[in-house]
């Protein structure tokens, strides 16, 4: 009993050491996100040149309707173009009634042009925080395009393939265009139908999940499963579902909130990968999980004998890791948009929907492995910088390290009234 005293007073002691570097990221990472939904906002006092939506933008509008003067919202879903004050055709839209249907990174809104006869003209997408690769692959294989010239009725009933590559973002798109035109024709959408492949998808991926967790608190009991744990991260979690943490998922989730719905494994790997390096000091998505660290591991088993820098080398491979992420961090926080999925090699694992360079990326790392351990990991991933942020901590002396932890309160207190006169 005294032993698990002492543990939890240690951890809680270590978890404080930690508390004014993790409060200088959340304030920094704060600072980015009001950067990038301030630069978003509309001024208040812009001229409003016709009546239009909130939602809505009239631009897109006129894609489809030329002479749109203003539009006006009749229900939930049911919006009425107008021409002068003649109505010329209606818009369907999905938000929020299709809130709910995630794709990657998030939900993915649109509306449906609908001319006088019922007819749809298009499909455009509204502001959304879905992966823009994924996007650029929907709109070559013509997803976008697949409902034009088809009656409510027909769209309705049309069943439209999902995109390999991009099944996440495919899947939301069609079930927000199902949703619409069941809600708008009054129906019941036919009842509850059980995806079965998407189940036994998230009921594999929980098994990896729970494996990882208990080769993080049974390490040396569950060794003998360490390749199970590998092949099937790099197969489950990667190849075929797609779920890996990112900068572009936590940033996307950041700006628009994270995803809760049906792939909720997702999430939850996220919320596992940052809360067991911060309160349990344990590395547990970068050791156990990540399907590009796995199949590193996995590549570099063909050579047992790995080169480990020296020298000046081993000086600078010690900070390339942080020095990346700073650089990101410093880059966003500047109000700089990136394109952070080319960042990083993880999107390599939708083959379809990667870029090429992407794909180079992840080809390059992988042949490394061979000569070098977990190169990626250990030498440049950003979203392991951040997690390594979380998980380390001072293990100093306890009069040091208390005198210490006095002095960075002190610090980060200083700049945060520094910051709020400047900010004010």
């Amino acid at each position: 009993m005294d032993k698990i005293d002492m543990s939890i007073q240690e951890n809680v002691a270590t978890f404080v050491t930690k508390l004014p570097k993790v409060i200088l990221l959340c304030v920094v990472i704060y600072l980015i996100s009001l950067n990038f939904k301030t630069a978003n906002e509309v001024p208040k006092n812009q001229e409003v040149k016709a009546e239009v939506s909130n939602i809505v933008p009239l631009d897109a509008v006129k894609k489809y309707f030329p002479t749109c003067t203003s539009v006006e919202k009749v229900n939930e879903v049911h919006y009425v173009v107008k021409a002068g004050g003649e109505e010329v055709g209606k818009l369907l839209v999905t938000t929020p009634i299709a809130d709910d249907l995630i794709g990657y990174a998030g939900n993915v809104p649109l509306f449906l042009a609908v001319s006088e006869e019922e007819v749809i003209l298009g499909l455009t997408l509204l502001d959304n925080s879905e992966s823009p690769g994924f996007l650029r692959r929907l709109e070559k294989k013509n997803l976008f395009s697949a409902w034009d010239g088809k009656t409510l009725e027909e769209a309705a009933l049309l069943n439209v393939e999902a995109v390999s590559g991009a099944t996440m973002s495919s899947d939301a798109i069609r079930g927000s265009v199902k949703r619409v035109l069941e809600f708008h024709l009054e129906r019941d959408g036919g009842g509850f139908e059980v995806d079965w492949v998407k189940l036994l998808q998230h009921v594999l991926g929980g098994i990896v999940v729970l494996l990882a967790l208990a080769s993080m608190f049974w390490g040396s009991r569950m060794k003998r499963w360490r390749y199970v744990l590998q092949v099937s991260s790099v197969l489950i979690l990667g190849f075929w579902s797609g779920y890996f943490v990112s900068l572009e998922l936590l940033f996307n989730w950041l700006l628009n909130g994270v995803p809760w719905g049906a792939r909720v494994l997702l999430p939850v790997i996220a919320v596992l990968a940052l809360a067991c390096p911060l309160f349990l000091n344990k590395a547990y998505y970068c050791a156990y999980l990540c399907p590009f660290g796995a199949a590193q591991e996995l590549v570099g088993k063909v050579r047992k004998k790995k080169i480990a820098p020296k020298g000046v080398w081993k000086n600078i491979f010690k900070y390339t890791r942080v020095i990346y992420f700073m650089v990101i961090l410093a880059l966003l926080l500047w109000g700089i948009p990136l394109e952070l999925a080319s960042l990083e090699p993880f999107p390599a694992f939708l083959l379809t929907a990667a870029t090429g360079w992407v794909i180079a990326l992840a080809v390059i790392f992988l042949l490394l492995s061979v000569f070098f351990a977990r190169p990626w990991c250990n030498y440049f991933c950003p979203t392991g910088a951040l997690l390594d942020i979380l998980r380390k901590a001072d293990t100093k002396a306890g009069s040091e390290r208390r005198k210490k932890v006095i002095r960075e309160f002190i610090a980060l207190a200083i700049f945060l009234v520094i910051l709020y006169f400047i900010l004010r």
